[in-house]
């Protein structure tokens, strides 16, 4: 997918726009409007930095986003081509998804699955 496409979806499903952070940057953030925690940011990033095997002296770039996700699948997605130990983000919790290479139906469940990760907790009462 093309990172205009995943802009336009979480424009469109959640309601957010992109914060561009640090100037100069490509790098797009997105925040639950509620807690104000990040659910995903889409960066574009030198392959050799990201370790794809065959890209090691290369500048090739390529646009991933990272997401939250539950630590128990995280192991299990990592055997993909298409998922990558988060970039820059505690690898424990996020994972690095190769927009390239993700379906859009894959994509757009692992960003709900972020989402409700990072909204406010429903508080029960004693």
């Amino acid at each position: 997918m093309k990172r205009s496409e995943v802009i336009k979806i979480l424009n469109e499903t959640y309601s957010v726009n992109a914060e561009y952070l640090w100037e100069g940057e490509t790098h797009a953030v997105f925040r639950h409007p509620t807690s104000n925690k990040w659910f995903g940011i889409i960066m574009e990033v030198k392959k050799k930095n990201l370790h794809i095997e065959g890209f090691e002296n290369s500048d090739e770039m390529e646009d991933v986003m990272n997401v939250k996700a539950n630590p128990i699948f995280i192991e299990d997605m990592l055997h993909e081509e298409t998922f990558l130990p988060a970039y820059h983000m505690n690898k424990k919790y996020w994972i690095s998804i190769r927009l390239e290479l993700v379906t859009e139906d894959i994509l757009k469940k692992l960003i709900d699955e972020s989402w409700n990760l990072v909204k406010p907790k429903i508080k029960k009462n004693a």
